[in-house]
């Protein structure tokens, strides 16, 4: 009976000890590390630029960039990690996409209220994009989804570049890091460039979650079989790479729109013939993205194909 209770009470004492470890863990990883490097970026970007505001918003996107930056150490002390490579890695690889962009563009309007027609802060959501999506390549690289391992369940990490740069949704990371850059840069000025890259990456964020959120229900189960998961994994990375190039078409054609609406918005009127080269521009986009949705289709149906007589790549 005192065995029983003995053991019972270390079990108790053996839980309390692991969460007071995970809620030290949080606190120094999430909390005191990305608040101390803030403070320190926000003395020196104040002494190089003597502006309160300006220091404060670079202190924030430090903040934020050491904070995704250090999640993953902590990560590994949570029961259920974000990332996993078999359950959360493909609907992490989403998420962190869309919600780091998400992040990077809703600075500026949190700093616009607080300083109404100060003009310090148009650039923001350019350089918090530029700064925080590089945590994107950081998670991608400890989690790729390139070569699924059949015999140990887990996918490799050894990837070649070779073979690397052969999938077109790795270049699809890079191709919406460039696009964002060009649409928040050419459109800056308007003030409201954050707002239609913030509203077209929250409509494409739930657009990606529901179309591949079955698929990603079938690759977590533990019970499918090998060719049916290559399967799954290929159309997942099918329709994960159509979401993102949506989203890169969708900024090019509204960009011209955008500085146009703005403009009619403010009393400043437009040529016909100006409406008409816009238009005209935007029917050129319209056409490149089909031909490369096309060429995607191609692509991931050979692929299918081979799975689907039993061959693997």
């Amino acid at each position: 009976m005192k065995s029983n209770i003995n053991g019972k009470s270390e079990d108790k004492i053996e839980k309390v000890t692991e969460s007071l470890w995970k809620v030290w863990w949080f606190s120094f990883y999430l909390i005191i590390v990305p608040s101390l490097i803030a403070v320190i970026g926000f003395f020196i970007f104040f002494f190089i630029g003597k502006d309160l505001y300006v220091s404060i918003g670079f202190s924030v996107i430090t903040f934020m960039f050491v904070l995704l930056f250090f999640y993953k150490a902590f990560d590994k002390y949570r029961n259920n990690p974000f990332f996993l490579n078999r359950k959360n890695n493909l609907s992490a690889r989403i998420n962190l996409l869309f919600i780091i962009t998400i992040l990077a563009l809703i600075v500026s309007p949190i700093f616009e209220i607080f300083t109404p027609g100060d003009k310090s802060f148009e650039l923001l959501p350019l350089i918090s994009f530029i700064v925080l999506y590089n945590i994107v390549y950081y998670y991608f690289y400890f989690q790729p989804i390139d070569i699924f391992d059949v015999a140990e369940q887990k996918f490799k990490h050894e990837t070649p570049f070779s073979q690397w740069i052969k999938q077109p949704y790795n270049m699809i990371i890079l191709f919406n890091y460039i696009i964002h850059i060009l649409f928040l840069a050419y459109t800056f000025y308007t003030k409201f460039s954050w707002l239609f890259a913030l509203v077209s990456n929250v409509i494409f964020y739930l657009i990606s979650r529901g179309t591949t959120m079955k698929n990603i229900k079938a690759l977590s189960n533990s019970n499918i079989d090998d060719y049916e998961f290559l399967q799954e994994l290929t159309i997942y990375k099918k329709k994960y790479l159509n979401s993102i190039l949506s989203l890169n078409f969708a900024l090019l054609i509204q960009m011209p729109f955008a500085i146009s609406l703005i403009y009619i918005m403010i009393g400043i009127p437009h040529e016909i013939t100006e409406m008409i080269t816009i238009s005209f521009l935007a029917l050129i986009f319209l056409s490149i993205y089909f031909k490369i949705r096309l060429y995607i289709s191609s692509f991931y149906n050979k692929i299918l194909r081979r799975y689907e007589t039993n061959e693997f790549e």
